[in-house]
């Protein structure tokens, strides 16, 4: 099972590279979009967050045309991706760590395991089975949305500490 990782280049802070997959440049100030492309060129695509209380990750082609769309749970971690009319789960995979397990939902065959941590030099490490078969597109956009999803945790755990922190203090 290869074993990847999610790597900061080093002329450019808000972006990444997924060896021999493809690339991420995070935009924005809170990098909530993304544009991504294949490391042979071959595709390119843009991932965006939308919503506030119930955030939906969105992927369009080149040409602006939605082509997937991550829609988490309502009540527990992980969620529903769709990627070229496919369905995948991505479902926690650690109840202690940002992990996730991408699946197919037909067969309940784990495809990949991802993990993030958010921020930081490397920030997200995949393991997968038979990368030629995985779709660059679709495992950018996996290792995007784990990464987000890392980050939303990472930044309420800290506002969960500053809060009790204040309380104790007060």
């Amino acid at each position: 099972m290869p074993e990847l990782e999610l790597t900061r280049t080093r002329d450019d802070r808000k972006a990444y590279t997924l060896d021999g997959v493809g690339t991420l440049r995070l935009r924005g100030w809170t990098g909530r979009a993304a544009n991504a492309e294949t490391t042979t060129g071959e595709g390119s695509w843009e991932f965006a967050r939308r919503g506030l209380f119930r955030p939906v990750i969105e992927a369009f082609d080149s040409a602006s045309t939605p082509i997937g769309a991550y829609e988490p749970r309502t009540f527990r971690r992980g969620g529903t991706l769709t990627w070229q009319s496919h369905e995948f789960g991505l479902r926690p995979a650690s109840a202690w760590k940002q992990r996730y397990a991408l699946t197919d939902p037909t067969t309940d065959t784990e495809l990949a395991l991802i993990e993030g941590k958010g921020w930081g030099k490397r920030p997200v490490k995949v393991d997968i089975t038979g990368l030629g078969a995985f779709p660059p597109g679709l495992l950018l956009f996996a290792v995007y949305i784990v990464r987000s999803l890392a980050e939303d945790a990472s930044s309420a755990a800290a506002g969960g500490a500053a809060a009790a922190g204040a309380a104790a203090s007060g």
